[in-house]
């Protein structure tokens, strides 16, 4: 995939969430890391299936619980800036 294009998730309560490639990583780390509070370890695998097939169609739908583990990694995800 190229560094402009996203994974798209449709969450549990009706919105989309973009991850970009270039934040991948990051987030898929932070869902690992997250991986003893539910839907974590299912998202990540999500993730990574939606990276390896570049064009993928549609979004990736998500239940309650793997939105939740999502938006966690997300917020856990974004860099800190120093001195903020």
């Amino acid at each position: 995939m190229g560094s402009s294009e996203s994974v798209h998730f449709d969450l549990a309560d009706g919105t989309s969430v973009g991850v970009k490639s270039s934040n991948y990583r990051r987030v898929y780390e932070a869902l690992w890391k997250l991986s003893s509070v539910p839907g974590a370890v299912s998202t990540a695998t999500l993730l990574l299936g939606a990276t390896r097939r570049p064009g993928y169609p549609h979004g990736v739908k998500l239940d309650a619980v793997q939105s939740a583990a999502l938006r966690s990694a997300i917020s856990r995800s974004k860099p800190t800036r120093a001195g903020a």
